[in-house]
């Protein structure tokens, strides 16, 4: 079966098929490393010189933004050919740095200064592993390869949450590695909830809600390569690691868990085979009975929290903060008070990200990050609609809906401020933009060769 060249060259990507495949390094051994550092360490866990932009996983962001202009200086590695991704992901910038730039005119105290430098550096870290994902992942395969460190790493969080629900004892504080990595504040530890000694866990992410969100994003990849891996085996290993997740989503006792599982499972549905969501239905009930059989009282206090409307003290909280941020958007309607600058202990935990975007970077602000969200979900769609195989079409959808639950579960907590949940939607848009790219190359190759 002839293969083409990376798509670093146009050339041969674009232009025509060879049989020999020249092997370019790439960027797949620095996003795992990214991802996996991100989910395996707790995210309290920095290197002191640099604060809160310090957890390693981050830090190879800002290796990778070098990188990938370093690529693009030299003829050989250099990736050319449209890429939307690069397009959206300069627009989100673009109105990031006029947010900046207004905050600057309007004077900020230092807290403010420093917090607004430090979101443009935690941005730059976020588009070097974007960009990376996008322009630096070469292959189909290796697509898989990072996909997979993923899952692997969205199992191992819910392993260490799971321990910290049945035992009370939270491993991830023997995680430190002195004098390198130090914990920048307290473990975020247990939250009781619900009566009946029932607590929160969030494994090794850096809220509740982060980590049920990472949980169903982790479980939706897991199921792709449970229908997909090469070998029986393979399959069987992903389904057990999907499993593991979607049993730990409910001991988050987060209500974003449970709405961006019953979405994503929705929106399944409608492309998924009648067969395979039966299947998934199915292991769906038998995980349900076992929670509800291992530790009666949990699926009732989720269904609680989930029907207490706005008797419930947090939706309350929510609602209220509309109100007591109204003022500060009429100021500063159009690009906001400075991205970056609205910081809790200056005025208010608001617990919403698109909220926070429209109070720091106005409505400007929020149109890029809707659109830097809903690019990444249309051009997955477009890899959907085009692909000529069902597993990239599969994968295409799966790159759709982990984009959209994480736009949607933005809108109950700060979560950009959340650095796992940060890289991992920057990755998600790289890889989409990755296969498109490749997608696009096979239908011109292919044409080309017809």
């Amino acid at each position: 079966m002839p293969t083409y060249l990376s798509s670093r060259r146009s050339a041969t990507v674009y232009d025509g098929v060879t049989p020999r495949v020249r092997h370019f390094p790439d960027a797949t051994a620095a996003l795992i490393a990214s991802v996996l550092l991100s989910y395996l360490l707790p995210a309290r866990l920095i290197f002191p010189p640099l604060t809160t932009l310090g957890r390693p996983g981050v830090i190879i962001g800002f290796f990778l933004i070098v990188w990938w202009a370093l690529t693009r200086m030299h003829p050989t590695l250099v990736t050319r050919g449209q890429q939307p991704m690069r397009w959206a992901l300069a627009l989100y910038l673009a109105t990031m740095g006029v947010s900046y730039i207004a905050g600057e005119a309007r004077g900020m105290s230092v807290l403010e200064a420093n917090s607004a430098d430090r979101t443009i550096l935690m941005a730059l870290a976020g588009a070097g592993v974007l960009l990376a994902a996008a322009d630096g992942v070469l292959t189909r395969e290796r697509i898989d390869h990072v996909l997979r460190s993923l899952a692997w790493g969205s199992t191992v969080m819910a392993l260490f949450a799971l321990a910290q629900f049945i035992l009370r004892v939270d491993f991830t504080t023997y995680l430190k590695l002195p004098p390198l990595l130090v914990f920048q504040k307290d473990l975020i530890g247990f939250d009781a909830r619900g009566g009946g000694g029932l607590v929160r866990v969030a494994g090794t992410a850096g809220h509740y809600i982060e980590f049920s969100v990472l949980m169903v994003i982790g479980l939706v990849v897991a199921i792709h390569y449970a229908r997909f891996s090469d070998n029986r085996r393979g399959r069987q290993i992903y389904g057990a690691l999907a499993m593991i997740q979607a049993a730990v989503i409910p001991i988050s006792l987060s209500r974003t868990g449970v709405l961006a599982l019953a979405a994503a499972i929705l929106l399944f549905i409608l492309v998924w085979p009648l067969r395979t969501t039966f299947n998934v239905l199915v292991i769906g009930f038998f995980l349900a009975a076992l929670i509800q059989v291992g530790k009666p009282g949990l699926l009732a206090t989720l269904r609680a929290l989930l029907f207490a409307g706005e008797n419930d003290p947090s939706v309350q909280g929510r609602l209220e903060d509309y109100a007591f941020v109204a003022p500060y958007i009429k100021e500063r309607l159009w690009f906001g008070r400075g991205v970056g600058t609205w910081l809790p202990e200056l005025y208010q935990l608001l617990d919403n990200q698109w909220l926070v975007t429209l109070v720091s970077t106005g409505i400007v602000g929020v149109a890029g990050l809707a659109l830097f969200f809903l690019i990444g979900i249309v051009v997955a769609g477009r890899v959907r609609r085009f692909a000529s195989s069902e597993r990239d079409r599969d994968l295409a959808a799966v790159l759709a809906v982990t984009i959209g639950v994480a736009a949607v579960s933005a809108f109950t907590f700060d979560a950009l401020y959340f650095t796992t949940y940060f890289i991992t939607v920057h990755l998600l848009l790289g890889l989409a933009g990755a296969l498109w790219r490749l997608t696009r190359a096979e239908r011109i190759n292919s044409s080309g060769a017809s």
